[in-house]
């Protein structure tokens, strides 16, 4: 016995040579987790909004050192004000961008039904 049934013999019973299917529910799609980005937008985005309420409330020349040296002023930074709001709002708007993109996304991938294979 030699060729193609020597072979059949040493492997037992016929076997099928289909793949399995495997199907990954958590991993459709191949987005990646978004949650540390939106994180992190959202803490840039409270930290200009108080920075924008800290330069609204404070006198230009009783400002801390860690804002930049100013030279002393009877007024307030208003377009410092404006600039650390507007990019506190933007931040927040991304963050939630971004967060409702993912949930979104997993819950479409959660409502379609996971295929299962099928083995003899």
């Amino acid at each position: 016995m030699s060729g193609p049934d020597q072979r059949q013999a040493k492997r037992g019973p016929a076997q099928s040579f289909e793949e399995d299917y495997v199907s990954s529910v958590s991993d459709a799609g191949g987005a990646p987790n978004r949650r540390p980005l939106a994180l992190v937008l959202a803490v840039i985005g409270v930290l200009g909004i108080i920075l924008g309420i800290v330069y609204l409330a404070v006198p230009a020349g009783n400002l801390p050192s860690i804002f930049g040296h100013t030279t002393p002023a009877s007024g307030h930074h208003s377009v410092r004000m404006a600039v650390s709001f507007v990019i506190g709002v933007a931040c927040l708007v991304g963050a939630w961008f971004v967060n409702k993109g993912s949930k979104s996304q997993a819950a479409t991938t959660a409502s379609a039904p996971a295929e299962t294979s099928t083995r003899d």
